[in-house]
């Protein structure tokens, strides 16, 4: 019986320690990603973790794939959030001038409590928006010079695995979609993503599985997914891996995979390797998947419709479903073909819920293949009212002034 239900009994501490000393760390995208987004001694704790790991460290090519695909969109995401917080300082300045005023004018109440409210909440404000100009400042221009790839490039030098062969790759898609009809993990809840994206998840398990398989050796695969098409959830509570994902794994491997949390991951490693533990770190990992999962349940990219398609001009519409309300939210698309350089984007909202209230929208692109849109509620205290969304866009790049220009190929 321990034989044949071996997926099913907790590891023992044997098989944790050969796991950790002789086995293979691997990671998923978003774990990569995510260290765009963590303060610098959280990115430096994970990374270091990951460095010390004692046995062999090993990206499937799906993981590293995605990375590439995302990492100037959530480098510019993350740059972004200076300008947000400081609008956000400016709404609560005008939010207390105008307290002010209507204090000054109200003639029972002292004159003197508006000045005592202005002079202590003012400086306040002032301060905050100090440190977020220092804050940007002193954030790394990861686009010009970018020590986190370095360090990635550097732990994964030659341990990134091949990509499925393309005679292969047609049987795998239809696998996948039949696995999201059946509601097999992982990744039968990535329905809101297009092309071959919604099947990322299965693809990256399947080489990740695999991979074990080849090496006969354990793995620590270490995801930031929150998402019960990874995890067993049991009256609100995460149990761990989804049974169907350990059983598969030793159906296909014959090995022991350990699936950690980015937190728990960091939580176990600073324990093994007797470092001091990071609640602060470990506290913000969680933060972030905790956000990141939050947003992804919210909005549903419903289709992309192309007009015009050229690599000097992309035109066309996102249709998204907001499930809940929410005071922002990004919807992303893509560039196809590939543009010449990296395009100039316009933006506009054709359709939305009646009650929407007043609305900022931002749009931009680091890359020739994908843009991000925001849209972002300006009122205080309000929400993007749940339903659906309609973007216009429209990317151009400047063409090639000669037959010489256009002889050369862009630079992606």
């Amino acid at each position: 019986m321990k034989k044949k239900f071996e997926w099913c009994l907790i590891p023992s501490k044997e098989e944790i320690d050969l796991a950790w000393s002789n086995g293979i760390l691997t990671v998923d995208t978003n774990v990569l990603l995510d260290l765009y987004r963590y303060h610098e001694d959280t990115r430096n704790s994970l990374l270091q973790s990951l460095q010390k790991f004692e046995g062999k460290k090993w990206l499937s090519h799906q993981a590293a794939t995605e990375f590439f695909r995302n990492r100037a969109k959530v480098i510019i995401s993350s740059e972004k959030a200076f300008k947000q917080a400081h609008e956000e300082t400016e709404k609560l300045s005008a939010s207390l001038a105008a307290a002010v005023s209507q204090l000054k004018g109200n003639r029972i109440i002292p004159s003197t409590l508006a000045t005592e409210l202005e002079n202590g909440v003012s400086p306040s404000i002032t301060q905050a928006q100090s440190k977020i100009a220092e804050a940007k400042d002193n954030y790394p221009k990861f686009l010009q010079d970018d020590p986190i790839l370095d360090q990635l490039l550097a732990l994964f030098d030659g341990a990134v695995g091949d990509d499925f062969a393309e005679e292969d790759k047609k049987k795998l898609k239809e696998r996948a979609e039949q696995r999201k009809k059946d509601k097999i993990p992982p990744g039968y809840l990535d329905d809101g993503k297009d092309e071959d994206r919604p099947y990322g998840d299965y693809y990256l398990w399947l080489q990740v599985i695999e991979h074990a398989k080849a090496e006969a050796s354990p793995v620590i695969f270490v995801t930031s997914e929150r998402k019960k098409d990874w995890w067993e959830e049991i009256s609100g509570k995460t149990i761990g891996p989804r049974p169907e994902l350990l059983k598969e794994a030793r159906d296909v491997s014959g090995q022991r995979i350990l699936i950690y949390q980015t937190e728990r991951f960091l939580e176990h490693a600073l324990q093994r390797f007797k470092q001091p533990i990071n609640e602060t770190a470990i506290e913000e990992i969680r933060a972030v998947s905790n956000w990141r999962h939050e947003l992804e349940a919210a909005v549903k990219l419903q289709e992309q419709s192309i007009a015009e398609t050229t690599i000097y001009k992309n035109t066309g519409t996102l249709s998204v479903e907001l499930r809940r309300p929410v005071r922002n939210f990004t919807v992303s698309g893509h560039l196809e073909p590939l543009m010449y350089s990296v395009p100039r984007l316009s933006v506009r909202l054709l359709r939305a819920p009646e009650s929407l209230p007043t609305h900022r929208l931002n749009a931009g692109t680091g890359t020739t293949h994908d843009f991000n849109i925001h849209i972002i509620c300006g009122e205080p205290d309000t929400r993007l009212p749940v339903g659906f969304y309609v973007f216009g866009y429209e990317a151009t790049c400047t063409a090639p002034n000669s037959d010489v220009d256009a002889a050369i190929p862009p630079e992606i």
